[in-house]
């Protein structure tokens, strides 16, 4: 188990940023750093020797410090059971709704790079950066105590483990490698790929933004970007149809089989690319009582920002031009490099070009399991709005 290996000393910059309890310390910040420690737990000095705290270190990672504690606690074994425990407890209170939530979400939980996702009895996690890797045999053997499941799969081959100097790895340490998994929310069931499956496995963050927006879906609804069918399956417990995009073959075959596992006969699955299908909807005058936005990530660094806000832009001018008077557009955004008020200037520019007025019904963000820390801006990714076209 770790102990404390050394010390690093931040600049004034690097400590100004900690002052606001930030967790992360960029390299740039660094004043004095031992680059032998890499991976190691240190403790953390400004200029002065005061004692900031301890923190994972990785010089070679542009976050270079990733804060664990500002007080005298010790990282042992018991440290790290209790930061688990606590995490897990958290979570306690949404099991009457699902059986599918994330346990552990890195930084918002206090525990720096560790993913810990719940599907039923199976636990998927990642390790993504240095400092937590180095201690995963201990996570796991926690995990199987506290949680006691059927088995534990290793997801590292998230690509930002390439930063952290770390290579992609996939394995089941503990019980056998599960087909798959199926899991419920509310009243919809839902099979996960917990072995090739996005992220891993489930977009379980936008759990309760498909439960809110499926209270609005009626007519004929539009599900772009579906993946597994997660919105789909909601809305076509109100909808009349729902027609459900996906670009990707196995995540289309993933959706049919969870339209068949819910025996729903109103739901069509079409191999198609969102952007392109919208502007044909548009053309042939197609219209939606209810559109679904839910599309990848398009702002991955902070360089990708203009091009995103032109996808983004696209996509919720030509949503709104096919929805109906008094119909409902769902749009999400979940890169962390634009930001809420962006995101909006964006809906409101693509309603001007749509020429419709259009009403905020509902302004939403990630579920509790999905914590934001309000000290770690990077925590607050998922943006998601429900709005009415007049």
């Amino acid at each position: 188990m770790s102990s404390i290996a050394g010390s690093v000393t931040i600049t004034p910059k690097g400590f100004a940023w900690h002052r606001r309890g930030h967790l992360w310390i960029y390299r740039d910040d660094l004043a004095d750093a031992d680059q032998t420690l890499a991976g190691e737990i240190v403790e953390v000095y400004d200029l002065q020797r005061h004692r900031l705290g301890i923190a994972f270190f990785n010089p070679r990672s542009k976050i270079a410090l990733r804060m664990i504690a500002t007080d005298g606690a010790v990282p042992d074994a018991t440290f790290w059971r209790a930061r688990l425990a606590d995490a897990i407890e958290r979570r306690r209170p949404l099991a009457d709704r699902t059986n599918g939530m994330r346990l552990v979400s890195s930084e918002a939980d206090l525990c720096p790079g560790l993913i810990v996702d719940r599907y039923n009895d199976v636990l998927v996690i990642q390790t993504l950066c240095l400092g937590i890797d180095r201690i995963k045999s201990f996570i796991i053997e926690s995990l199987v105590e506290l949680v006691k499941p059927r088995c534990i799969v290793v997801r590292n081959d998230a690509s930002v483990r390439a930063f952290e100097g770390l290579d992609p790895v996939k394995q089941v340490p503990y019980g056998e490698q599960p087909d798959h998994v199926e899991i419920h929310e509310g009243d919809v069931r839902l099979l996960v790929d917990v072995w090739d499956g996005q992220k891993t496995g489930l977009y379980l963050d936008q759990r309760d933004n498909r439960l809110a927006a499926a209270q609005y879906a009626s007519g004929e609804v539009l599900d772009c970007f579906a993946y597994q069918g997660g919105f789909a399956l909601h809305a076509a417990r109100r909808a009349a149809r729902v027609t459900a995009l996906e670009s990707s073959g196995p995540a289309l075959q993933m959706l049919r089989a969870n339209v068949a596992l819910n025996r729903l006969e109103n739901i069509t699955p079409e191999e198609a690319n969102a952007f392109d299908t919208l502007k044909v909807y548009e053309q042939r005058d197609r219209r939606f009582q209810m559109v679904i936005l839910d599309p990848p990530a398009f702002a991955k660094a902070k360089g990708d920002i203009a091009d995103a806000a032109r996808g983004y832009g696209q996509l919720n001018t030509r949503a709104l031009r096919i929805l109906e008077p008094g119909g409902y557009l769902v749009t999400c955004s979940c890169s962390h490099n634009l930001s809420e008020e962006k995101f909006l200037q964006i809906l409101q520019r693509a309603a001007s070009e749509a020429q419709r007025q259009v009403r905020i019904i509902e302004h939403r963000l990630q579920p509790p399991d999905h914590p934001i820390l309000l000290s770690t801006p990077e925590t607050h990714y998922l943006k998601c709005f429900v709005l009415q076209a007049i």
